[in-house]
């Protein structure tokens, strides 16, 4: 005979089922609020600096006469154009064919012009629309990139305001320009 223990009594188990339905779609509701919530704090804060339009004449420039360099670019053919900043303003145009030998001549062009202004570090690129991008890059590398037989010119470093000589460059500062008509 089993002996029974004082106080305890022995209460009949039976299943319960728990109905979670309603706490899986307030998770699902809280999630959706979770997720356009974080979406709003995610999104930052971007300074623009819009350049001041105005109709007022510009103001004239007292600075140096400085010479720009352009290169043009075309299905068929490059055209190299250098202008002074100030009158006079001396404009010459070179035209090249758009092929390896144009390329090759328009960078010696190039070379010669950087040889007689050595202060020149920065020449603007345009491009017709029909010109595919291999000519592009092959058209910039001949511009921007310094072959072996080429001079080294000097540059003046930003930091230390010391001449440096560049032996990687013949026109290290390219600006990519197009125009909307």
């Amino acid at each position: 005979m089993r002996r029974k223990r004082k106080g305890i009594k022995r209460q009949d188990v039976t299943d319960i089922d728990l109905n979670i339905i309603p706490f899986i779609d307030v998770f699902s509701m809280l999630n959706t609020f979770l997720l356009f919530s974080a979406v709003f704090v995610a999104t930052g804060i971007i300074e623009v600096q819009v350049p001041f339009l105005s109709n007022a004449p510009q103001p004239k420039e007292e600075g140096q006469r400085t010479l720009e360099v352009k290169v043009d670019a075309a299905k068929d053919k490059l055209q190299v154009i250098t202008e002074y900043s100030k009158d006079p303003r001396n404009e010459q145009k070179f035209d090249f064919p758009n092929t390896k030998e144009g390329m090759d001549r328009m960078h010696e062009r190039l070379v010669a012009i950087r040889q007689a202004n050595p202060t020149q570090d920065k020449l603007s690129f345009f491009s017709e629309d029909d010109v595919i991008w291999e000519t592009i890059s092959a058209i910039l590398d001949a511009a921007k990139f310094r072959k072996q037989t080429d001079p080294v010119f000097s540059f003046k470093n930003e930091k230390t305001g010391a001449m440096e000589q560049d032996q990687q460059f013949v026109f290290p500062k390219i600006i990519m320009g197009s125009v909307i008509l």
